[in-house]
């Protein structure tokens, strides 16, 4: 059964993702927290997608300006739920994709700071000008050494529903940590839903 994602969700009318709710755990046990710590730290911080795919609003996502984004638009306070797996995404209104990831080994702080970048197939803004992507800073809770999170894109309005590949990258220093492709396509009959 899938649980819906709540919280403050930047989208890059579309854009950028949330920390997921939950607790990562804890361990009252100060030796565990210490040899955990230890091992860590020799380490080099890595990335790995927990689940990528198609995801669906629940509620909220109201639209704010963001000079991030490559529209210029984000949502915030979206409520999404997952959808399915998926690297081939129909094209459809409404549609969210992206990914839940998890980062290990970073340094003990409280937060840190990540460079987001995406490519997208190009499309044609309003005012005249073309997008092809965005890339920018993102803060993340650290918790344990780690970071769990979500990147997503969501297709609402319809200059961004193109063909083509969308790349989703995540840095940290200049160290990229994740990697995730996605290809969007026109469905034209339909086996194409989604649900």
């Amino acid at each position: 059964m899938n649980r819906p994602v709540t919280g403050l969700l930047i989208l890059a009318l579309g854009g950028c993702g949330q920390d997921p709710p939950g607790n990562v755990g804890e361990h009252n046990n100060e030796d565990i927290k210490t040899q955990t710590s230890t091992v860590e730290a020799d380490a080099a911080p890595s990335g790995r997608i927990l689940r990528a795919g198609i995801f669906s609003k629940v509620s909220g996502g109201n639209v704010i300006d963001s000079a991030d984004t490559s529209t210029g638009k984000a949502l915030s306070q979206l409520v999404m739920t997952f959808i399915r797996e998926a690297e081939r995404i129909p094209i459809k209104k409404g549609t969210i994709l992206g990914y839940q990831y998890r980062l290990s080994n970073l340094p003990d702080m409280r937060s840190v700071q990540l460079r987001r970048v995406l490519r997208h197939p190009p499309f044609t803004l309003p005012d005249g000008t073309v997008s092809t992507g965005s890339e920018f800073t993102i803060n993340k809770r650290v918790e344990r050494n780690e970071v769990f999170a979500y990147d997503v894109y969501a297709l609402n309005e319809t200059y961004e529903m193109v063909e083509g590949e969308w790349i989703f990258q995540i840095y940290y220093r200049d160290r990229l940590l994740i990697d995730r492709k996605f290809t969007t396509y026109y469905v034209n009959d339909e086996a194409g839903k989604l649900f």
